[in-house]
């Protein structure tokens, strides 16, 4: 079968990343990370800093060898040809191997 690939017409330039983590990360007993924000990702003298509640985690970026693309919207194969949008592409991840830094925020 043969498969088009084409740019979505709305978001054909976003540029994602990879986050790659160790360990675990859960939420309440019964809950689902289901449209809940897993904490502040933010890009601090160019590096990554995620900060999930009371912890920082500080990361590295690591460009990747080989590009990769984000796909969706397929549409069923007509006359054996299917058509799937790009709707991103990834150059770099983000890599945080160390452990957390426990971090006291004051309150005004």
């Amino acid at each position: 079968m043969r498969i088009r690939l084409q740019r979505h017409p709305e978001r054909h330039g976003d540029e994602w990343v990879i986050v790659e983590m160790q360990g675990a990360v859960s939420v309440g007993k019964g809950q689902t990370f289901g449209g809940k924000e897993l904490g502040d990702l933010k890009l601090e003298n160019g590096e990554p800093r995620l900060k999930i509640g009371h912890y920082l985690l500080s990361g590295s970026i690591v460009k990747l060898k080989k590009p990769m693309l984000v796909l969706g919207g397929r549409e069923k194969p007509v006359d054996g040809k299917a058509k799937i949008d790009i709707i991103g592409r990834i150059k770099e991840k983000y890599v945080f191997r160390k452990r957390p830094t426990f971090v006291l925020s004051s309150r005004s």
